[in-house]
C-alpha cells in the first residue's frame, strides 16, 4: 500500500492523516479485504464505486492500526479512544485521526463546483471569490473547509448560512472560518494541503 501520510499540528493539536489512491482492481481489493479475516461483513452496496471506497477505506484504516470504527446514528465514526474522519473523492481515500474532535474532506477541484456554488457559498464570500485568480480552486477549498467542519460537528450545519471563509490564497497552509449556529460560536483555524490534484482540508 502505498499511502501518503502527514504528521502535523494546528494550535496546538496534533493529528495523523493518510491519503491512498488504491490503483488495484475491484477484485484484488476484496481479496486483500478477505485475507484480513477481520470477521466484519461488507454491507450490500450496489454501486460498484461505493464497494470500492469502502474497502478501500477499511484497507487503509487497517493499515493506520485502526479496528472497525463505531458510527454514530448520524453516520460520524467514533473510535473508543481518540477522534476519527474519512473522505472520499473518485479513486482516493483519506483517514484522519486525533486525540481531539476532527473533520476532513478531500476534493479535486472542477468546474462543477459552479453548480452547487450557492448551496454552500454567503453572498460575502462570493464578494471575494468571485475575482479570485484561482476561481475553480479556491470555490473548491470554500467547500472542502464547510464540508470537514460539517463533519467536525457531524450534524446541523447550514454551510451557507453557519459558516464564513475568511479570504485566502491557494496555497495557504492554514485558513479560518467562522461557525456561528446550533452548537454555538466558534473560530476554526483549519489545516489545509494540496496533494496531487485532491486539496485536503483538516478541521479541529
Amino acid at each position: 500500500m502505498q499511502a501518503e501520510i502527514v504528521h502535523s499540528s494546528i494550535e496546538n493539536t496534533t493529528f495523523s492523516l493518510a491519503l491512498w489512491t488504491p490503483t488495484e482492481s475491484d477484485e484484488e481489493l476484496l481479496q486483500q479485504w478477505e485475507l484480513l479475516a477481520t470477521g466484519e461483513q461488507m454491507p450490500p452496496l450496489k454501486a460498484s464505486h461505493r464497494r470500492r471506497e469502502w474497502l478501500a477505506t477499511r484497507l487503509l484504516l487497517h493499515n493506520q492500526g485502526i479496528g472497525r470504527p463505531d458510527v454514530l446514528a448520524n453516520g460520524k465514526p467514533v473510535l473508543p479512544q481518540g477522534a476519527l474522519s474519512i473522505s472520499h473523492c473518485k479513486n482516493s481515500v483519506a483517514v484522519v485521526i486525533s486525540d481531539g474532535t476532527i473533520g476532513l474532506d478531500i476534493q479535486e477541484p472542477t468546474e462543477q463546483i459552479f453548480t452547487i456554488r450557492r448551496k454552500f457559498c454567503s453572498s460575502s464570500e462570493w464578494s471575494w471569490l468571485e475575482s479570485h485568480a484561482e476561481i475553480v480552486r479556491a470555490l473548491t477549498i470554500v467547500w472542502s473547509s464547510k464540508e470537514a467542519i460539517f463533519k467536525y460537528w457531524g450534524q446541523q450545519v447550514d454551510f451557507a448560512a453557519h459558516i464564513e471563509v475568511m479570504p485566502f490564497q491557494c496555497d495557504d497552509p492554514v485558513l479560518d472560518a467562522k461557525y456561528s449556529g446550533v452548537h454555538g460560536e466558534r473560530s476554526f483555524r483549519l489545516w489545509h494541503k494540496t496533494m496531487g490534484k485532491l486539496e485536503v482540508v483538516v478541521a479541529l
